[in-house]
């Protein structure tokens, strides 16, 4: 056992899967200190008791947890983080890095899995499951101003009010947007948008 030990903080809205987590750090260098159902609970937990190192599901109620990561990280969060999700998803681990986690875990895997992940972490190495596909060829990551662009566009705004609001011309926004489709795979503001809330871009 490794003589490093870590407080956790478990985030998932499923109870049966937060008490079969803490079943299986039980005895180890493991202590969760805290458990939250959605992001909101989380982020609290996270300012009030700072844990060393957060688990978080991918699928919350209120929140994706690349999301809630993202927003950790403006607000200075530097704890290493490991997404949990039910089955493998294309694109998963590149998304995860991108928001800052250092590693992802099936839920479907063993205990050994999940411990193996959580101790690379703390020891300041990446441990992303191999098991999710690569993202697409083209899929590249969004920048802070095409992911703006696409929230803007989720929120029913046209190319004429996201270059008043952002201080653009139509033709940025329109190269901006093509960027955006181009990223994501998609062709029209409608298959991005869901793209976007698919990958926790909104």
């Amino acid at each position: 056992m490794s003589e490093v030990s870590a407080a956790v903080l478990l985030v998932d809205d499923d109870s049966m899967v937060r008490s079969w987590v803490r079943v299986a750090l039980e005895g180890t260098e493991f202590d969760v200190v805290g458990e939250a159902a959605n992001g909101a609970e989380a982020a609290d937990l996270i300012a009030r008791r700072n844990p060393g190192l957060l688990l978080l599901d991918y699928g919350l109620g209120d929140v994706v947890a690349t999301e809630l990561l993202r927003d950790l990280r403006r607000d200075g969060r530097d704890q290493p983080a490991v997404i949990m999700t039910a089955s493998p998803r294309q694109g998963f681990n590149e998304d995860a890095r991108d928001a800052g986690a250092q590693g992802t875990v099936l839920k479907t895997g063993r205990v050994e899995e999940l411990l193996a992940a959580l101790r690379s972490v703390l020891a300041g190495e990446d441990a992303f499951d191999g098991r999710h596909p690569r993202r697409a060829p083209g899929r590249a990551a969004l920048s802070p101003r095409e992911r703006q662009v696409l929230r803007m566009v989720a929120g029913g705004a046209t190319n004429r009010e996201v270059a008043a609001a952002l201080g653009l011309g139509d033709e940025t926004v329109k190269t901006l947007l093509g960027r955006v489709f181009g990223k994501l795979g998609v062709r029209r503001r409608a298959e991005a948008v869901s793209e976007g809330h698919r990958l926790g871009l909104i």
